[in-house]
């Protein structure tokens, strides 16, 4: 814990990815932290640090997959761009949702994204789509949070932040992981999760157990995720997706209460026929 306490306070640093390593740049020390790179690496990415600006532009962190026998990728960290807390329009009442060591959390995602292309070189997954990526590096979120922090309080942070980000807007939906992340939380207790010594084996495990939605369930759930929390929907359609309503209250409950508080949360549901 202390390592990484000083690595997140570093310009740049290297960390481990399976047999491989990424190399940490916060954006204001690009200079010095690329001439880790060798040139065959360095010649894979944008050739002046204005293009790797530009390819950043105001994300808080940003991954790039490398090919090399020993580096995975580089990854960019922008803590100004990290937010610390986010907001929530429900019902026209403003609610907040402050986040615990953010930086840390994003860090661990963007590794989750290289820890997926490990994966994948391991053989335990074929091809990833833009989504499976999301979860996957989701899913290393909750293992890496559960073994350094002995709870799971980080990782329910990340749930609900899932959540609220697609309840103020759904094209957030490319990353709503929690599909996967209800299974991987509620299948596996901490200290079922801290047995496994390595990511890939959490996740070979997990794997042939994990239901994939459909991206036509998906979509079925964007329509009503938008319809549900969206300030420009004013019609009341009680049955609208019906058949979707049972698994959405069961996403979404959790977050509610965090935000609203059980009795507040029970009001919501009803309200919306939840």
């Amino acid at each position: 814990m202390i390592l990484l306490a000083l690595a997140l306070s570093a310009s740049f640093y290297w960390t481990d990815v399976g047999a491989k390593q990424a190399l940490v740049c916060q954006v204001t020390e690009l200079e010095s932290c690329l001439a880790n790179l060798s040139p065959k690496v360095r010649q894979q990415l944008p050739q002046t640090i204005d293009g790797l600006n530009h390819v950043m532009a105001r994300r808080g962190a940003m991954v790039l997959p490398l090919v090399d026998t020993q580096v995975s990728g580089l990854i960019l960290i922008s803590p100004s761009h990290i937010p610390q807390t986010i907001l929530v329009d429900l019902s026209g009442e403003l609610h907040s949702f402050p986040l615990v060591e953010p930086r840390k959390l994003t860090l661990w995602h963007e590794l989750g994204h290289l820890q997926a292309a490990d994966l994948v070189d391991r053989g335990l997954m074929e091809g990833l789509t833009d989504y499976q990526h999301e979860w996957v590096a989701d899913c290393y979120l909750v293992w890496r949070s559960a073994k350094e922090r002995l709870r799971l309080d980080l990782a329910w942070q990340q749930y609900h932040r899932r959540n609220i980000d697609v309840m103020k807007d759904v094209s957030f939906m490319s990353h709503w992981t929690v599909p996967v992340l209800s299974q991987l939380l509620s299948r596996y207790s901490l200290e079922e999760l801290n047995r496994f010594e390595t990511f890939d084996a959490l996740m070979g495990d997990f794997l042939p157990q994990l239901e994939q939605a459909s991206q036509d369930t998906l979509d079925e759930f964007s329509s009503l995720i938008h319809r549900s929390f969206s300030t420009q929907a004013s019609l009341h359609l009680p049955s609208y997706m019906y058949w979707r309503k049972p698994a959405l209250r069961r996403y979404f409950e959790s977050t509610l209460v965090s935000l609203l508080g059980r009795d507040g949360a029970n009001l919501w549901l009803q309200e919306q026929s939840l």
